[in-house]
């Protein structure tokens, strides 16, 4: 969840690790740090600060200016409160790191180390880590018999290696770090232990970071460092090691072609909104080269032979995620039942690894995932690769640890998004959904009386990016009306089918920019408990597009209308028995039942920002969120 930066180069350090860091500052702004080697390499300057990287940028003006190597962080605090001392870097004797994820054994290495009179300042776990490195250098070169202040590069590397694995081998947990050793001018050490590294050589130096963003600026060629790799950055050159021997490894390199005007804000006033208007750009992006050539043909995939054996040969599936990627699980649930025909389980992988899940031959597990990296589904995916059952990842991020370890991949192509909390992933991962449903149907078998409305529900996806421009033209329209119920207390988002977990969504949406207290129902569960909530101060927002379950949809709506609440419906433009019960009508273009969650949940995207901005909140970095999350 949090940021890391590093860079050895022939310029100033400075300015490359504060623009790093404010690129990734949506993974963490509880607070944010730099560590520079000074230029007689004699000694750190450190300086952190609580908040976000804007204080680093104040109080670090006139200092460090021409310093060529450095590590930086921002932080989303896990262990030990937002505070200046538990910021990172963390120094320890002759060394300074910056640290992502957990040490889960840190309180018991913590009081081992006391007893050998280490000393603490912080709370924190990465203070600790940077500690047991600093006990073991020191260790090693007595053993060794090596002076470390008058030693040769090569045995320093030696014996900061040696100290390094043992210190690796003593700690147990997800995590990644990179640190920087007095002595060892051009050198820079880290660690993929769980929680994602990247590293490339550019033109003026050597980079690392925990994400893209801070390296694509500098270079496009990059490379993803798998758990259990050592880096070591030195001599000019980008080195690996395993973990486990210490051996040298081949890590290969990925060209990104992601841009960096994709991650500016283009003119608007939030990156939220921004990638709300670009889904139309996101959808035809995922679909491109994917969708069927012929009326009743397969959609185009990678691997196709690959592809094609899996589903046909799919007994069941289970679809496991987090967030908002869950309820995009929740939508495929019901499109692969309805077309495919095949069983599917949906499950939150922070529950899955620890209920005994029972996977028999023959399934199928879907792990989704934004970042790539989320620490509970990247988990969930290691057990069920362990168990032997075909696995396959949906992502947004190239080269990521979820993509990279599933056995067949479904990249989307929304690029990097900024805002915390997600809008054009979501609907990316929508849409490679719905067109895999729809295919494994296809490749199943629909049957004769079905297969005009599966070709018409994939030309529905085709026109997709064009639905949801006619939606977005009307953004000011949406925004105003979020706006409007500024003054209610709690908000009630009601829909069935997959309507359903799209109120899940647009609730979330709610409470995490606006934090108003919002909740997602199935309109069907209203009066099992839910509608006792209902009076003036709550205003519901109800789905309800024309289809097979919208007259049930309007009978639970009748059920809050007559308790006093403010009813927003949105269904059909011509639906008149719709509006007819509703305070605010929005009526949307008829669509398609594949594409209708897709459409919808762009008005609840602009509505929860129309309020979010009346109310004044931080928007694209909402409190206490963090955009990736790498850590249970």
């Amino acid at each position: 969840m949090c940021g890391i930066v590093g860079f050895i180069g022939n310029k100033p350090a400075k300015p490359i690790l504060l623009e790093g860091l404010r690129a990734l500052e949506y993974r963490g702004y509880d607070s944010a740090g730099v560590a520079l080697l000074t230029r007689d390499h004699k000694d750190f300057l450190v300086k952190r600060s609580v908040g976000p990287v804007a204080g680093l940028v104040e109080i670090t003006q006139g200092v460090g200016e021409s310093e060529t190597q450095g590590i930086a962080h921002t932080r989303w605090a896990t262990h030990g409160v937002p505070t200046e001392i538990n910021a990172h870097p963390h120094r320890a004797g002759q060394l300074v790191l910056v640290h992502n994820g957990i040490i889960e054994n840190y309180a018991e290495l913590r009081e081992d180390l006391k007893t050998h009179g280490v000393r603490f300042e912080s709370q924190t776990d990465t203070e600790v880590f940077a500690q047991l490195i600093e006990f073991y250098r020191k260790a090693v070169a007595q053993k060794r018999g090596v002076d470390f202040n008058s030693a040769t590069t090569a045995q320093k590397r030696e014996v900061v290696f040696e100290a390094f694995h043992t210190a690796i081998g003593k700690t147990s947990g997800h995590y990644s770090a990179i640190f920087i050793v007095l002595g060892l001018e051009g050198d820079l050490f880290g660690i993929q232990n769980g929680a994602p590294l990247v590293a490339a050589k550019a033109k003026d130096g050597l980079l690392v970071a925990s994400d893209l963003q801070a390296i694509l600026p500098y270079e496009k060629e990059v490379l993803f460092l798998n758990p259990g790799t050592v880096l070591h950055l030195g001599d000019g050159k980008v080195n690996t090691y395993s973990v486990a021997k210490m051996e040298p490894m081949t890590v290969k390199a990925t060209r990104i072609e992601w841009n960096q005007d994709k991650v500016e804000k283009d003119g608007y006033e939030h990156f939220m909104l921004k990638e709300i208007h670009q889904q139309p750009m996101v959808v035809a992006d995922t679909l491109s080269g994917r969708l069927p050539l012929e009326d009743t043909g397969s959609f185009i995939w990678d691997n196709p032979k690959a592809h094609e054996a899996l589903w046909k040969n799919a007994k069941r599936v289970v679809l496991v995620a987090c967030g908002t990627s869950y309820y995009a699980a929740m939508v495929a649930k019901y499109q692969f039942e309805r077309w495919a025909r095949i069983s599917v389980e949906v499950d939150l992988a922070s529950e899955f690894r620890y209920r005994t899940p029972v996977l028999e031959a023959g399934t199928v597990v879907g792990f989704i995932s934004q970042s790539g990296e989320t620490a509970d589904t990247l988990a969930a995916l290691r057990m069920v690769n362990e168990m032997g059952l075909t696995t396959f990842s949906i992502c947004n991020v190239p080269g990521s640890s979820i993509l990279r370890e599933a056995a067949f991949e479904y990249s989307t192509k929304a690029g990097p998004e900024i805002g915390v909390a997600s809008t054009k992933a979501f609907t990316a991962q929508l849409t490679i959904l719905s067109a895999l449903a729809l295919d494994v149907a296809h490749l199943r078998g629909t049957p004769k009386e079905h297969v005009e409305d599966l070709y018409e529900q994939m030309q529905s996806l085709a026109r997709l990016p064009h639905d949801m421009e006619r939606v977005l033209a009307r953004a000011k329209e949406f925004e105003e009306l979020g706006a409007s119920l500024s003054n209610k207390k709690t908000l009630m988002y009601l829909g069935r089918g997959a309507m359903y977990p799209i109120s899940l969504e647009g609730a979330l949406k709610v409470k995490e920019i606006s934090y108003i207290h919002a909740e997602g129902y199935a309109a069907g569960e209203l009066k099992h408990g839910p509608i006792a909530m209902v009076d003036a101060n709550l205003a519901a927002i109800v789905l309800a597009p024309t289809n097979e379950v919208m007259r049930k949809t309007l009978s639970n709506l009748e059920e809050i209308k007559t308790r006093g609440c403010t009813v927003v419906g949105i269904g059909d433009e011509d639906n008149r028995d719709l509006k007819s019960l509703c305070d605010v009508f929005v009526g949307l273009p008829k669509c398609s039942t594949v594409v209708a969650p897709m459409v919808y949940v762009v008005v609840m995207q602009l509505l929860a920002y129309g309020l979010a901005h009346k109310l004044g909140r931080e928007i694209d970095k909402p409190r206490n969120l963090a955009k990736s999350v790498t850590v249970e």
